[in-house]
């Protein structure tokens, strides 16, 4: 699998090399270099495709791989790393436990001692992959399942149910666009994840512009489309069938007709999940004042009994997030639709983001629900450990379609 120069943009930054913190990012960032990297995925993501699109003699590759990181290590240039250490993601993570049980041999490659996300695995069969994120051939899954424009048009052709919108470039193009829409819209880089620099509700030219604005900060178009409406869900796919489904919660409290909301996130808060690595605090700040008044509450208002009580637009970990585990009650229409996309796409992992009010009932049945977007190197380590509900092994599905 080849980084995307998005993708090693963020691998610099994380390197410490000229990043600041970003509020809006939750993290630090630097967005000039992060632009450029979304301005060249943009402009050499089809021909990148098309490179990764070569195929590999079985096990030869691997092998090719095991020996140069041996040589490199006999160099003092790098070395194995035999087990996960706190700098491996926790998505590997669940990858080497998973491969551990299964007699996998799977061993991280740390070029100057520095966590690359490069990978060995050695079957029991003797075959040996080299992977990065996920050992899954990824190289047949269609070239525009990341783009985020390009992939909602060509599913709008297909048929499928995808937000009204597109994407645009000037300032001048969205406040046209913008005109032809239905309040209210979402405006997000058309490259980029975990909701970075994504501004919902806009319903006026005002909040258009300063939306654009700062979208552009992080890519060289911006995707401006309708609001879909209810919860966003996160179902994720392996070899085409549906493994596990979470709702992607932004934080929230749920109202008991007695406390305040300020004192409903005290005491939400006090959850032992929060208190990290994954999960976060709710933090009762500017955007969760101005979240509140959309609803007509502020932090000393008692919300009706029962009333869940939005405190960001986000769905981020970082900013008071969470996720529940609803894989059972998935209805069947939606499941088909789930393969349907996955099929379509040809990605053997891909995780889909589907923004709907009730995920029980059918997607035919409700209106203004859609796909928001797809990715074929989804965080499916979150369906190991929702914050609510019952944890899925996607990891053991990857294995088996690996060793199959």
């Amino acid at each position: 699998m080849i980084l995307s120069y998005t993708q090693y943009s963020k691998l610099v930054l994380y390197n410490g090399m000229m990043a600041t913190f970003c509020p809006d990012c939750n993290e630090s960032t630097n967005h000039r270099i992060e632009y450029m990297g979304a301005l060249l995925d943009t402009a050499f993501l089809p021909l990148t495709a098309l490179v990764s699109r070569i195929p590999r003699r079985s096990g030869t590759h691997g092998r090719a791989f095991l020996r140069l990181y041996s040589i490199l290590e006999s160099l003092h240039m790098g070395r194995f790393l035999e087990y996960y250490d706190d700098k491996t993601l926790l998505l590997d993570q669940v990858l080497w436990d998973e491969a551990k049980q299964r007699g996998i041999v799977m061993r991280e490659f740390r070029l100057f001692n520095a966590p690359k996300g490069l990978f060995i695995a050695i079957l029991p069969s003797g075959k040996v992959l080299d992977f990065d994120g996920v050992p899954l051939p990824q190289s047949h899954a269609e070239w525009y399942i990341n783009n985020k424009p390009k992939l909602i048009q060509k599913l709008r052709e297909a048929g499928f149910p995808v937000a009204n919108g597109k994407s645009v470039r000037t300032v001048g193009q969205a406040r046209a666009l913008f005109k032809t829409l239905a309040a209210l819209v979402v405006v997000k880089p058309s490259i980029g994840s975990a909701s970075r620099h994504t501004t919902m509700h806009v319903d006026t030219a005002e909040k258009l512009t300063t939306a654009f604005t700062l979208a552009k900060k992080l890519s060289p178009s911006v995707v401006i489309e309708e609001e879909l409406q209810g919860q966003v869900y996160r179902p994720t796919l392996v070899g085409g069938k549906l493994i596990a489904t979470l709702r992607r919660d932004q934080a929230f409290v749920t109202a008991d007709g007695i406390h305040t909301v300020a004192q409903l996130v005290a005491e939400e808060n006090k959850n032992t999940a929060r208190q990290g690595p994954y999960f976060s605090r709710i933090k009762t700040d500017t955007s969760a004042v101005v979240e509140l008044a959309l609803q007509g509450l502020h932090l000393e208002s008692i919300p009706a009994q029962g009333r869940r009580v939005q405190l960001n637009q986000k769905i981020n970990w970082s900013l008071g997030g969470t996720t529940t585990d609803v894989t059972d009650e998935v209805h069947p229409d939606n499941v088909k639709l789930f393969e349907d996309v996955a099929a379509f796409l040809r990605a053997p992992l891909v995780g889909i983001d589907f923004i709907i009010e009730d995920i029980s009932k059918s997607w035919k049945e409700q209106k203004r629900c859609g796909i928001i977007e797809c990715n074929d190197m989804p965080y499916f380590d979150n369906h190991h450990l929702p914050y609510r509900g019952t944890p899925r092994d996607v990891a053991g599905p990857i294995w088996d379609l690996v060793v199959s």
